[in-house]
């Protein structure tokens, strides 16, 4: 599968899970706390990955085009 559409889909999940904690105020803060941190960090993991291949596809099309430049 692709990885940013794998990651991007993580991303996603994450955020709605995210909002769902949120949204449930009879939960313990801390333990709250504790996994909207751990959730944030999988965010931000799936945002670097996307982001990593981002940089790759983009640089082998920059070469692409420079190879075809007379």
């Amino acid at each position: 599968m692709d990885t940013v559409k794998n990651a991007t889909e993580v991303f996603n999940m994450v955020m709605a899970e995210l909002k769902a904690l949120k949204a449930s105020p009879d939960l313990d803060p801390l333990q709250s706390g504790r996994v909207f941190a751990q959730l944030c960090g999988v965010a931000l993991q799936a945002i670097e990955l996307v982001e990593a291949n981002w940089k790759t596809t983009n640089d082998w099309h920059m070469r692409q085009a420079l190879r075809q430049m007379p």
